[in-house]
């Protein structure tokens, strides 16, 4: 719902406020759009409703569709106006509710004569004078028909209507509604879930997870409203993990002098310049070892990204028992962190600070004591669905930032077009490209035009004459060619999920680990590409050429031994390497990279490698003292609702084929190191827009 709309109606009937409701008294279900997913705090909201109304009729069924009133998502989209559309050619005066409004010749008026609605766009027989219109609306002679005019003025402006919804409200349908939390998508366009009030309290002690906030306290408010939304995150699943079978360790951070192209504020501006900096990698943020016993709903999964209250992390399949076992760790004193584990057997989880964002407010033992046993499930990796997960598709960030000859190019795309006339001569290719998993034919209910193709094709050869048959083989063909000019491109390889110094995790968790790792330098470890070989990682969003990563793909016997990993996940190292500015600020809680082993991209990529330096955010954050009033919550949406992403991204890449065709045209690296700077700055603009964009300052 519209802010603007639930402030007037409310304002009118403080009682009923905004109307969700049909004349016959029904409930209107074109008002109900956006979906609340399944996640941890949907199960407590239906949880604490039944408690607090002793009913269960906290959602009801519509042709096979639930439904819930008890949250409403509000947009702050438009301002509230001396007049208001009502419809796309309807305007009510602010304090006015159109269902009160009789039209009459395109105009509702008020007993003493006002014009209290106006419908534009319609003709008129007997037109207002001018001095009742006012200054908002006109009568156009030509098209005999009211007009509006000139700005309306606004009575209450976008940041205003935050504040009173934030601090007083509003009803709905009788119920009265108030501010609840936001997403971090949510945050990003400025829009934020409002709750019934009658369940309010409950969820705030639960999402505080005890902890004891006042109002007008001063915190960290832009990491709290991030924190508390994470239960909001959709899961798959739920996995029960006990308090006890938690060891928390200290995070590490590996700190090495390298050349870059550091980009830093000077004067109130960005300044980018190749120097030797002082880079800090934080090895493990924000992930977590989970003992393979935990995966028994998902034996071939290497990895589930969990949530719980102020918990967020990605853990990984690892053999933890057998370590210990190996490593002779028969008692709890032999761990190296904090655990309310009576014996070495119950560890099942190590983690790091980095994934507990309550010790930012609190301490490690009251969270432990206060969280519930049920983690959601919000994702494992996934493998490519092209060719039975082989390939990838490449995107126009990756091409766009690598020097490839019209040759290059050329050979690049061969496979692709090849594959394309295969399509073209062969049905058989065809037909496999937009195969269904059926293990046999059989009629059933056909449910699009790929199935229906399909199980033609099967039944008999000769379809492949029809025009059906070649209508639709030549739009496949038109959006296959269209995916290669948007650089999508079938390569080799697949996206991988970002797995940290593992190893170095275990060793940690025992206190094994000396500051030193058994991946070195660039060494990955990915069994979806043969050992010792040459791999290109991208990450999303992939900004300039210094963004590419070159990796060589090694075998080591200790993540055989102890880690359950599939083909969808890489080890890397960031000890003394400069991998995660690289990689565009990644860090361990699920980011993924696009791993291909085409020698196309690598040799392209080998031509400029030393070239351009990893353009390295040292921008520092400033911490803005902020206070837990309804104040500062409706200032931090605001500010976090302005997202410039797209702008940046954009920008980068007309800035990068500047670069590549000053070089075709002659210029050297020297030449073009001012533009790549500037480039570099947007790289560290993105960043900082995401970070901002979570709640981050």
């Amino acid at each position: 719902m519209e802010a603007k709309d639930l402030y007037a109606a409310t304002k009118q009937d403080s009682k009923n406020g905004y109307s969700i409701r049909k004349q016959t008294g029904d409930i209107s279900t074109k008002k109900f759009i956006n979906t609340l997913d399944y996640s941890l705090d949907a199960i407590k909201l239906r949880e604490v409703y039944e408690k607090v109304t002793r009913r269960k009729n906290f959602s009801f069924e519509i042709n096979g569709k639930e439904y819930t009133q008890q949250v409403i998502n509000v947009k702050f989209s438009y301002s509230y106006k001396e007049f208001n559309k009502a419809a796309s050619d309807i305007y009510i005066r602010a304090g006015n509710n159109f269902r009160d409004c009789l039209f009459q010749d395109g105009v509702a008026l008020s007993p003493d004569g006002q014009l209290i609605g106006i419908q534009t766009g319609v003709e008129i027989t007997a037109p207002l004078p001018k001095e009742t219109l006012g200054k908002c609306f006109d009568y156009n002679e030509e098209t005999k028909s009211y007009i509006q005019i000139g700005t309306i003025p606004v009575v209450k402006n976008k940041a205003e209507l935050r504040e009173e919804l934030y601090k007083n409200g509003f009803v709905c349908d009788g119920i009265k509604y108030v501010r609840y939390k936001r997403s971090s998508g949510s945050s990003r366009v400025g829009k934020c879930l409002f709750v019934n009030e009658a369940l309010y309290g409950r969820m705030t002690k639960w999402d505080r997870c005890g902890l004891t906030i006042k109002d007008g306290q001063e915190i960290d408010l832009a990491a709290y409203e991030a924190y508390i939304s994470l239960p909001m995150s959709s899961i798959i699943d739920t996995i029960d993990i006990l308090p006890e079978n938690i060891l928390i360790i200290d995070d590490y951070e590996s700190s090495f002098d390298d050349e870059v192209v550091a980009v830093e504020e000077k004067d109130g501006r960005l300044a980018a310049e190749e120097k030797t900096v002082k880079v800090t990698n934080s090895i493990w943020d924000g992930q977590s070892l989970m003992d393979t016993s935990l995966f028994s709903k998902y034996p071939d999964k290497g990895m589930l990204l969990l949530r719980n209250r102020f918990f967020k992390s990605c853990a990984f399949n690892c053999n933890i028992q057998k370590w210990f076992k190996d490593n002779g760790i028969m008692d709890t004193s032999q761990l190296n962190g904090f655990t309310l584990a009576k014996n070495v057997s119950d560890i099942k989880l190590i983690t790091t600070p980095s994934s507990i964002k309550y010790l930012k407010f609190g301490t490690a033992e009251q969270w432990l004591k206060s969280i519930d046993v049920t983690f959601g499930v919000v994702k494992h990796e996934k493998n490519p669905h092209f060719f039975d997960g082989r390939m990838v598709q490449t995107h126009y960030q990756l091409l766009n930032t690598l020097h490839m000859s019209y040759e290059n190019v050329e050979k690049f795309l061969k496979q692709s077009f090849d594959y394309i006339d295969y399509i073209r001569r062969d049905p058989d290719i065809l037909r496999h490209h937009i195969s269904y998993p059926y293990e046999e034919m059989e009629i059933t209910p056909l449910n699009s035009k790929n199935e229906i193709v399909f199980k033609l094709l099967g039944i008999n050869n000769k379809f492949a004459n029809t025009k059906l048959y070649n209508d639709f083989k030549n739009d496949l063909i038109r959006s296959l060619v269209n995916d290669l000019r948007d650089g999508r491109v079938l390569v080799n390889g697949n996206y991988s999920t970002l797995f940290g110094n593992g190893m170095e995790m275990l060793k940690a968790a025992v206190g094994q680990f000396d500051g030193t790792s058994e991946l070195v330098g660039n060494q990955i470890r990915s069994t979806r590409f043969p050992y010792w070989t040459d791999i290109l990682g991208s990450r999303s969003p992939h900004v300039t050429m210094g963004d590419i990563a070159l990796f060589k793909n090694v075998r080591n016997g200790n993540y055989d031994k102890y880690f359950n990993l599939s083909k969808a996940i890489v080890c890397v190292n960031s000890i003394d390497e400069n991998i995660l500015q690289r990689l565009q600020g990644a860090d361990f809680d699920s980011d993924t990279v696009l791993l291909t082993d085409n020698k196309q991209l690598i040799n392209a990529a080998k031509k400029h490698y030393n070239d351009f330096k990893v353009p390295t955010n040292m921008v520092t954050a400033i911490k803005r003292r902020r206070y837990y009033t309804v104040e500062q919550q409706a200032d931090l949406d605001v500010k976090t609702s302005v997202n410039k992403i797209g702008e940046i991204i954009n920008e980068s890449q007309r800035l990068n084929s500047i670069l590549w065709e000053r070089l075709n045209k002659g210029a050297n690296i020297e030449d073009i190191k001012e533009l790549y700077c500037d480039v570099c700055k947007l790289s560290a603009l993105s960043g900082i827009e995401i970070e901002f964009g979570l709640g981050v300052q």
